[in-house]
């Protein structure tokens, strides 16, 4: 399931204290529910579980949530579990999440999320059917754009991805990567950047794309690793051959690395880069900032063609359930790779409490307070960033 938000809100560091505090209860109310939801149901990965004793399981789920670029969110998951082999639970269960969300910004999101297994794990389908009703902000194009730039428009999204991959060798699999994507803009702005139509996507469209898709995972766990590496690599191409608005490319490397430092504590490292070329919408730039990369800057505050970032973060245990964290990043964009420079080099930094709701499947929910250049915010979600 993934929970995808982009909808700017600065918080100055004078409110910090108490909004800390604040979420601080929502937490408590959050892991309430959590928890209450797994006593009631079996867990899927421990025997006996619901997709090991029966073809079918449905698990369902509350969901709340704060960033900055959401506020309070809220809403209903549920997720069907499936084991092709009944009795084999080393065999993964392929599951089919829907969920349906409703933000303190208005934002609405409805998304169904298949992850399918398929020949003992041999074969890998991945996808989503997601739509969504977006107020979002733009700030312009590049790594200096002022604040005073702001403007608001409505975004309304149709997008249907789709990941197939087969192992090719141990945890390497790879695979094609196929996007459609249909985008409504409203609420523009006469006077602002969007509302002239001069910049690519600004007055919607659609996007078609395909691609390759490469995977190499050695991670102990998938939700909070302690021990190996997750490698990502994505390139896909959209032009109007296929059916798309738009003629352009893009590439994405994602690598990850977690190494044991001491008894309980973590440290996990995280390099980033997305490239684009072409005639690219805006709202498929490279974007820094949001609650998983670069925490402190909210999504989308600086966007170009090209992202690269790193982030480190160190998480220890300490006491029954609860961990902390303390993290640090620096990244910037780019309209190419030679014209990044070490002069405009954005800093992140923060820290964080952990609560692991369920301890067979690692599951955590997280409380981070990022600090970045002139803004700063408050991310209450599930699982770890990276």
């Amino acid at each position: 399931m993934s929970l995808r938000t982009a909808l700017p809100c600065e918080l100055s560091r004078s409110r910090l204290p108490g909004l800390f505090w604040k979420y601080a209860i929502f937490l408590a109310l959050h892991c309430a529910l959590l928890c209450k939801c797994s006593v009631a149901q079996p867990r899927p990965d421990t025997p006996p579980d619901t997709a090991s004793a029966s073809r079918f399981g449905i698990l369902p789920f509350p969901l709340l949530y704060y960033t900055p670029e959401t506020g309070v969110a809220g809403g209903a998951a549920l997720v069907c579990l499936y084991r092709a082999e009944v009795n084999d639970t080393s065999v993964r269960p392929s599951s089919i999440v829907v969920d349906l969300i409703y933000t303190q910004k208005k934002q609405i999101v409805a998304e169904v999320s298949p992850d399918i297994f398929l020949d003992r794990d041999t074969y890998r389908i991945m996808g989503s059917v997601h739509g969504s009703r977006y107020p979002l902000r733009f700030y312009g194009i590049g790594n200096t754009t002022p604040d005073a730039l702001e403007e608001s428009y409505t975004s309304r999204t149709i997008r249907l991805t789709l990941d197939a991959l087969r192992r090719i060798a141990g945890d390497f699999s790879g695979g094609i990567s196929l996007l459609y994507e249909t985008q409504a803009l409203s609420d523009l702005r006469s006077d602002g950047v969007l509302g002239p139509g001069t910049i690519s996507g600004s007055r919607g469209g659609r996007t078609v794309g395909a691609g390759v898709v490469f995977h190499w995972d050695t991670r102990d766990n998938i939700f909070t690793p302690s021990s190996g590496h997750y490698y990502l690599l994505t390139l896909r191409t959209s032009k109007p051959g296929i059916g798309s608005d738009f003629n352009f490319t893009s590439f994405t490397l994602d690598l990850r690395k977690f190494l044991g430092i001491t008894e309980g504590s973590v440290l996990g490292i995280q390099a980033l880069a997305t490239m684009t070329a072409g005639d690219v919408p805006f709202y498929f730039l490279a974007q820094l900032g949001g609650s998983d990369a670069m925490r402190g800057y909210f999504e989308g505050r600086y966007r170009d063609k090209d992202l690269l970032a790193v982030q480190l973060e160190y998480r220890i245990p300490i006491f029954w359930r609860f961990g902390g964290a303390v993290f640090a990043g620096a990244g910037d964009v780019a309209p190419d790779l030679a014209r990044f420079s070490l002069n405009q080099v954005k800093p992140a930094l923060g820290f964080g409490l952990r609560y692991m709701y369920d301890l067979a499947e690692k599951l955590n929910v997280r409380v981070d307070v990022g600090f970045a250049r002139n803004s700063s915010g408050v991310y209450i979600t599930a699982n770890e960033a990276f």
